[in-house]
């Protein structure tokens, strides 16, 4: 395998072009949905602090997001229509944002679990060959610090409690299984195809290993029971299932975000007023 650097989406190979735009594209989409679920909660988070980090860290997503939504020009995808103009299924987005989150605990989840989880994706690209992506992913993850630590910090938080352990496991269990799936399926994937061309650093079961690692002790700390040390590394102790998995749209199930959720992102009524 070469080792040089692609310096353009021109300049991949076609094989390439396809799954590396699919990637971007769910890159980009679980970034703006999760800045969506974060502003959810600006209001009614369990303290006024939590709230302005709320308000921070959607801001931080959404400028992701429209990092990315920029870069897919060059894969054939009309940036303004990808933000504006799609139905709910057309999302490559996590089922875990389809909805808004319904607790302070299902809220820690996306920003432990789950955006941790797009981090670590981005970070695999930031070495990869897709030139591209470099500058763009360190400057995304310098950000990216304080939403791992916020997570972490709220997570140990909450099991302080019995009540917040059992709140926190409801939560994380789903998101868990999620995020484990996120990376690709182990039977051949995107994933693996990207990987094997070092545009991305790393296989998903690599990746999967690196997301464990960030979690992992965060999480068993909680007493959540969904990991365990390994030697150096961390095991989950829950396998995923993989039923109705789309490795395209790196979800399970079909369906996208709900209606109301479609019209936040797209701006509807802010948009409805520049019309007029």
């Amino acid at each position: 395998m070469s080792t040089q650097g692609f310096a353009s989406a021109g300049d991949l190979p076609e094989e390439l072009k396809q799954p590396l735009g699919s990637v971007l594209l769910a890159l980009a989409d679980n970034k703006r949905l999760l800045g969506m679920r974060y502003s959810e909660w600006i209001l009614g988070a369990p303290t006024l602090e939590a709230g302005i980090a709320c308000s921070a860290m959607a801001q931080d997503e959404w400028g992701h997001g429209r990092i990315v939504y920029a870069m897919l020009k060059g894969f054939g995808y009309d940036p303004a229509e990808l933000e504006h103009e799609r139905e709910g299924d057309a999302y490559h987005c996590s089922e875990l944002l389809d909805q808004p989150a319904g607790s302070w605990p299902e809220v820690l989840a996306l920003n432990l679990l789950l955006d941790t989880a797009l981090s670590v994706q981005f970070e695999g690209m930031r070495t990869g060959r897709y030139e591209p992506m470099h500058y763009k992913a360190k400057k995304l993850l310098d950000e990216e610090r304080f939403h791992l630590g916020h997570g972490r910090g709220w997570t140990a938080r909450l099991a302080e409690t019995e009540a917040g352990r059992g709140a926190l496991t409801e939560a994380f269990r789903p998101a868990w299984e999620s995020c484990l799936r996120w990376f690709g399926s182990p039977d051949g994937t995107i994933g693996d195809l990207l990987s094997e061309h070092g545009v991305v650093r790393g296989s998903p079961a690599e990746l999967r290993s690196e997301w464990l690692v960030q979690v992992g002790p965060a999480v068993h700390a909680a007493g959540l029971g969904l990991v365990e040390p390994d030697g150096d590394r961390w095991s989950s102790t829950v396998e995923p299932d993989w039923t109705d998995w789309d490795g395209e749209r790196r979800r399970v199930g079909t369906g996208g975000p709900d209606d109301a959720t479609l019209a936040g992102v797209r701006g509807d009524k802010n948009r409805a007023m520049l019309l007029d």
